[in-house]
């Protein structure tokens, strides 16, 4: 029996036009056909009809937690339901209202439990950036950053990375913590990260920013590597900040 399981970072894709079937049936047969949904109410339309869609794919079992106080994620009795899941699949449209309500919960020490007794902790669509340490946000010149939940502690995660401002914000943050690796999905891409922090891309492609090296100044930035890599490559994720 392994010690630990499998996160997967899912990048922006359409589940209800078949573009995120692959990572699907992965999930599935990695969880035993067991699948619960933990997102905020306002998803709840698009989570329903995505969880019908695990169904025309073998799930044995689907549930949904919608979210709508922080209460919820602080209650022992719901966290513990999650806990038990084999897969949790996170998903928001917006990334920091999930952020708002589940940080510093009972909720995220569930998600911890669910990956050391081997099941899988995965985040889709502008949920994929809250597993790592750092969260990039923003869609103007000036990027921010949040923390993240820190399940992936050796990553930052930047969802949409083909689109305008992407790869600035994503850029900006591992200039800032070059302990951390940026991991840029493009849409449709989608990670798998097992123990010991071996990572394959399943679908897509994906960019990854090493800032360890780099030298900066307010006028450049030098020594910046940027990968970028296709299913279905491999790549190795820092388990923990360096």
């Amino acid at each position: 029996m392994r010690r630990s399981g499998w996160f997967a970072l899912l990048g922006h894709a359409d589940p209800l036009r078949g573009e995120t079937r692959a990572v699907e049936e992965r999930l599935l047969e990695m969880a035993g056909g067991v699948v619960l949904f933990v997102t905020p109410k306002a998803m709840l339309p698009l989570v329903e009809a995505w969880r019908e869609i695990f169904h025309t794919h073998g799930a044995r079992h689907t549930g949904v937690l919608a979210l709508s106080r922080r209460e919820q994620a602080m209650d022992a009795r719901i966290a513990g339901q999650v806990a038990e899941a084999p897969l949790v699949l996170l998903v928001d449209e917006q990334g920091e209202r999930l952020l708002e309500l589940i940080t510093g919960t009972r909720l995220v020490n569930a998600l911890a439990q669910v990956h050391l007794r081997g099941g899988v902790v995965a985040a889709a669509l502008e949920a994929s950036p809250l597993l790592g340490s750092a969260v990039p946000l923003g869609r103007g010149e000036t990027p921010a950053v949040r923390y993240g939940l820190g399940l992936l502690p050796g990553l930052a995660v930047q969802e949409a990375f083909e689109g305008a401002g992407a790869f600035h914000r994503l850029s900006e943050v591992v200039i800032g913590r070059p302990d951390l690796l940026g991991v840029g999905l493009e849409r449709g891409a989608a990670v798998v990260v097992g123990p010991e922090g071996r990572a394959e891309v399943v679908t897509g492609r994906v960019a990854l920013l090493d800032a360890s090296g780099a030298r900066s100044s307010p006028a450049a930035v030098h020594g910046l590597r940027v990968d970028v890599l296709a299913a279905p490559a491999r790549f190795e994720v820092p388990l923990f900040p360096e």
